[in-house]
């Protein structure tokens, strides 16, 4: 009798182990910013990796504190702490509120120099994801695509999970 298949559990295992793996091993790579701390480095490449998250959540458009911290997944407290620091080298600024608007919320938004922060700060996110998948031959890249995409699709799936939850909670809330 020859060895047993895997059983799917074992398999979402393996996989999950794998996700986390490359989370602990790429997230230093790709966001410690070690080009940031040599003299001479960009804007961009100075950013932290809190900085580029709050950057990228004002990136559609004003946001309030909440809108930030909820965007980013931390306190509203440390969101306003990180919006100040940014407000103090004229990275973000505030917004005036939009008519009808609750003026109390107070939103920000990005100035034209934190926008050109941003986008080098992808420019270095993008230039470091390239050195990383340049050695991929071409059916590695393609798996790597597929598997991004099918995690990309997972995560949607979570998101509406989590929207209906609420949803559900609120009308069972208000009946």
């Amino acid at each position: 009798m020859g060895p047993m298949a895997p059983s799917r559990r074992d398999d979402l295992d393996a996989l999950v182990d794998a996700v986390a793996e490359l989370r602990a091993r790429v997230a230093p790579m790709i966001l410690a910013r070690q080009e940031g701390r040599r003299q001479g480095a960009t804007e961009g490449e100075r950013v932290t990796t809190p900085q580029h998250l709050t950057l990228l959540a004002l990136a559609d458009g004003p946001r309030s504190v909440s809108g930030v911290a909820a965007e980013t997944g931390v306190a509203v407290s440390t969101a306003t702490r990180m919006l100040q620091s940014l407000m103090r080298v004229e990275w973000v600024q505030p917004a005036t509120p939009a008519a009808g608007e609750d003026r109390r919320r107070r939103p920000v938004e990005l100035t034209p120099e934190g926008r050109r922060v941003l986008e080098q700060a992808d420019e270095v996110m993008r230039a470091r994801f390239r050195r990383l998948l340049e050695v991929l031959d071409e059916e590695e890249r393609a798996a790597v695509v597929a598997g991004l995409a099918a995690f990309a699709r997972a995560l949607q799936a979570d998101d509406e999970r989590g929207s209906d939850l609420l949803a559900a909670a609120s009308s069972a809330s208000s009946s």
